[in-house]
């Protein structure tokens, strides 16, 4: 081979092996630079698996705190009571002394309707000797109810309700439409506001009496309803707040989503599942609605779903973001809680 064929087939090789470079420069170039372009214009979304929810269906009603069997403390004559050494919720026993009564204010009272006249079946004199100083609670229990102070208390009427101890209930008015929901023996969750706790209960008792009352701002036909506390604290008094949450059907498996994830258009309700890295748009019927989710129909779950639709578009191409485990299963659901797999 003589000189002039050797540089030639050199400058071949070079030829060659500088166009590969090239090559491979510019490929590494798009590598980093189009797919990073392309990436950034796909829109990132979380997905969702829709969830397993426990049911049970249930009525609220609030109420307050009484007793549910009391002794009505009365005497045979007016009096007026002048301090309560008790509150209302207050543990008393028997024999301790709950209220001091102004005798020189009933004498006074008393002489306004007997006057001077001596004819009477007693005298004033006699009737001041009948004045008790003090009223007495005539069992061991909690104070339910007390009369008003600095006013007469005729004679027979309540001065004070003692409930037995552990008689304390939840008194609660339900609507009228929800009556026929409601049946005695049914359980109930209860929340009270002197109390960090829930209670569980059942109902007791269903008024026959309706009423005219305002729940919000909306006046409603309502019926009360006594639901029992179990183990009450001794944090609850006569009087508290509180709600009932009664349960009355038949716990059911449901399959819920955030609303986040539900859309509407016009009258139909559809969801965005992903496939093959697409969301694809799936017409849905919804349900149930609770305080964070909804019940789905037409969606399974093992089908992952744009948790928040905002911005996203039918057949759009999307880039999950990193799931986090919470994502699945883990809704929590008004009356009820998320089962996993």
């Amino acid at each position: 081979m003589n000189y002039r064929s050797m540089q030639k087939k050199k400058r071949r090789r070079a030829f060659r092996i500088t166009v590969l470079a090239l090559i491979a420069v510019g490929g590494l170039y798009l590598n980093m630079t189009v797919p990073g372009a392309v990436k950034d214009s796909v829109p990132r979304v979380d997905v969702i698996f829709p969830a397993h929810t426990e049911y049970t269906p249930s009525v609220t009603c609030s109420g307050t705190v009484g007793c549910s069997e009391v002794k009505n403390v009365r005497e045979e004559i007016p009096l007026i009571i002048k301090e309560y050494l008790v509150n209302v919720g207050d543990r008393v026993d028997q024999g301790q002394t709950i209220a001091i009564i102004d005798k020189d204010a009933v004498c006074e009272a008393l002489a306004g309707v007997y006057g001077s006249s001596v004819s009477d079946a007693l005298t004033l004199a006699e009737l001041a000797d009948s004045i008790p100083q003090s009223i007495t609670s005539p069992v061991s229990g909690t104070v339910c109810a007390l009369a008003a102070v600095g006013e007469l208390v005729d004679a027979g009427t309540d001065i004070a309700q003692i409930g037995g101890k552990g008689a304390l209930v939840l008194n609660v008015a339900v609507p009228e439409r929800n009556l026929a929901k409601i049946e005695s023996g049914q359980t109930a969750r209860l929340s009270v506001s002197s109390a960090e706790r829930t209670f569980s209960g059942k109902v007791l008792k269903i008024g026959d009496i309706k009423r005219k009352q305002y729940i919000g701002s909306i006046e409603e036909t309502v019926a009360d309803v006594t639901v029992s506390i179990d183990a009450p604290s001794d944090k609850l008094k006569s009087g508290d707040s509180g709600y009932a949450t009664i349960e009355t059907g038949i716990k059911r498996d449901i399959v819920t989503l955030p609303y986040s994830a539900v859309m509407q258009d016009g009258n139909s309700e559809y969801v965005y599942v992903i496939e093959d890295g697409r969301a694809v748009r799936r017409d849905v019927v919804t349900g149930l609605e609770m305080a964070k989710v909804t019940q789905v129909f037409g969606v399974s779950v093992e089908e992952e779903v744009v948790k928040d639709t905002t911005g996203i578009a039918a057949n759009a191409v999307i880039m999950r973001n990193r799931k986090d485990s919470s994502d699945s299963g883990n809704i929590s659901a008004e009356n009820g809680k998320t089962m996993t797999d």
